[in-house]
């Protein structure tokens, strides 16, 4: 498979740092509407920041030809302020003490990716043909759930570098359930969340299930099938 994106870590106070926080408003602020806007500016361009940034480690996915931002999701550590997924959605007490938690969220495709624009989802990923624009070809429509799919190829393995035992995500119940059908095995955390819309429940999933997983040929990239994804939505 041509391989099209390069992905890496940004850090605070650079210029990918900047692009990933732009890619975070354009979607979650201005095409969502799903995260309110806090007015902060870089050269005119706005930012989508959080408290639980500085907790996080951040993935920021480019276009190997032109550069521009295609995907991005962060990874929050442990911390003493504690997870965003625990203080927006009741959970079960699924795990002890002695585990380690951290949480997969901001995932988000720049929009000429999604094949959905009309869904309150940070990476539409199924769209009718009158939906789809004609300046988008169906290749790059077809490379969102690729975009997607590394994004959480590189979070998982970032939780295991980081020495986490499992980790927690926010996300519509049938982008839960292609996940487990294509070999990721969430698990309910808590109940279905109606007040947000689309409804998305809490997942948790064991980073060493994972690791398990990455190292297996059958779930790699490589053999990854953009039609999984057909009618799916994604939204972490």
């Amino acid at each position: 498979m041509e391989n099209k994106f390069v992905y890496s870590i940004v850090t605070p106070g650079t210029r990918a740092y900047r692009d990933y926080l732009a890619l975070r408003h354009k979607v979650f602020c201005e095409e969502l509407k799903r995260v309110p806007s806090i007015n902060r500016f870089f050269s005119d361009v706005p930012l989508e920041s959080d408290a639980y940034d500085a907790h996080s480690v951040h993935v920021l996915c480019r276009s190997l030809e032109t550069g521009v931002a295609a995907g991005c999701s962060r990874l929050i550590l442990p911390n003493v302020k504690g997870l965003s997924i625990t203080s927006r959605y009741p959970t079960h007490q699924i795990l002890n003490s002695s585990n380690q938690s951290g949480e997969i969220g901001r995932l988000a495709i720049a929009k000429e990716l999604r094949r959905n624009r009309g869904e309150l989802s940070s990476a539409g990923l199924h769209q009718t043909p009158a939906q789809r624009p004609h300046s988008a070809s169906v290749a790059d429509k077809q490379d969102g759930p690729l975009v997607a799919m590394g994004l959480y190829n590189e979070i998982f393995k970032l939780a295991n570098k980081y020495g986490l035992t499992h980790c927690y995500a926010a996300m519509e119940p049938s982008l839960a359930r292609l996940l487990i059908r294509i070999g990721f095995p969430f698990q309910v955390a808590g109940p279905l969340n109606t007040a947000v819309q689309p409804p998305r429940q809490p997942y948790l999933i064991g980073v060493h299930v994972v690791k398990s997983i990455l190292a297996n040929r059958d779930t790699c990239l490589s053999h990854f099938r953009p039609s999984f994804f057909q009618d799916a939505v994604l939204t972490c």
